[in-house]
């Protein structure tokens, strides 16, 4: 006797939700000149409020699933940061100068000093982001730091930069698995051989071109003085060609929970972005920096989706419950903020 069939369950397909980004530059202009003109007036004491005005509506006008994100920090905060760096900054350039031996000390106390600073500024950015007043968090360590942004970092000094991509693969990694959104941890499985591979695409594509410049310099040495009007957009085509692949592969892999995210950016898209907005910004003598900073984020969320698994708004809802267990646990890192 033939068994009965089981019915097979249906696969549900996830959910695709693009990011949106609704700002414009004539809007956002009246903020960006006002921030600069105060700042300059306050010789640079406004730039912390100027810093938060900016955030709050680039978070406030990036959305998904019809809401927005929220940056909560404090102007204050920030300030206090800055005026601590700058303090040390100062107390740096007159030790050296009264004691030049003292240099080589304090860079060494500087290198162990530096990942306290990067995981303090990555919790106080997790903290004061919130998505539907669910906030994020970040729970790197000091020693995962010390190893991806020091210890590796100088090893590919010292390697003639062999190291230098699996350093990157290191601080993403370390980066995507200790943030967090509510109590629901990110994670990303990253391979330091996809690193490797565009590194040498890129080195690939330099040797190559600087092949072709010789080949040229040989054969029509009369085009030689065109030469260095092709270097400049040609490292920008490198650069750009490292960052949107670097940024691909590591939303591409970057998953919450069950949830992943999609990043479908190009590299000539990127480059064509990236030169008009430099030639725009110094033609009019930067009056054009609102409107480079609108297009590069329309394009950066244009280019990216989030897959949920399910119902987004009960996700939520649970990360709410959570939350409110939590309690405020981080609070302690809303007094030092520096940019990494």
């Amino acid at each position: 006797m033939n068994e009965p069939v089981q019915p097979k369950l249906a696969i549900q397909e996830p959910q695709v939700l693009d990011f949106q980004f609704h700002g414009k530059a004539g809007e956002f202009f009246r903020i960006w000149i006002v921030n600069l003109c105060l700042t300059i007036l306050t010789l640079g004491i406004y730039s912390a409020w100027a810093k938060v005005r900016t955030h709050q509506y680039f978070y406030g006008h990036t959305t998904l699933g019809g809401s927005s994100f929220e940056y909560t920090a404090l102007p204050i905060q920030i300030l206090k940061g800055r005026l601590i760096a700058f303090g040390l900054f100062i107390l740096y350039q007159v030790i050296t100068n009264f004691f030049p031996l003292a240099a080589f000390p304090i860079m060494l106390l500087f290198a162990a000093v530096l990942p306290w600073i990067i995981v303090r500024s990555m919790m106080f950015r997790h903290f004061n982001t919130r998505y539907r007043n669910i906030r994020f968090g970040f729970d790197g360590g000091y020693v995962q730091a010390l190893i991806a942004y020091v210890l590796l970092p100088i090893g590919s000094a010292l390697t003639a930069g062999l190291l230098y991509p699996y350093a990157v693969c290191r601080q993403q990694r370390w980066l995507a698995n200790h943030s967090r959104f509510g109590d629901t941890q990110m994670s990303a499985e990253f391979k330091a051989g996809a690193f490797y591979s565009i590194y040498l695409s890129a080195l690939f594509l330099m040797i190559s071109t600087g092949v072709l410049f010789f080949l040229v310099q040989t054969a029509a040495p009369t085009l030689i003085p065109l030469i260095p009007l092709v270097i400049l957009p040609f490292y920008y085509l490198v650069y750009a060609y490292i960052k949107v692949q670097v940024m691909n592969l590591t939303l591409n892999n970057l998953r919450l929970g069950e949830h992943r995210f999609e990043s479908r950016m190009r590299t000539l898209a990127y480059l064509w972005i990236f030169i008009s907005n430099t030639f725009a910004i110094v033609f009019t003598l930067g009056l054009a920096t609102p409107w480079a900073m609108i297009r590069s984020a329309n394009y950066r969320a244009t280019c990216t989706s989030a897959h949920i698994h399910g119902d987004l708004d009960q996700f939520v809802q649970a990360q709410q419950d959570q939350q409110n267990a939590l309690g405020e646990e981080l609070g302690e890192t809303l007094d030092l903020e520096f940019g990494v």
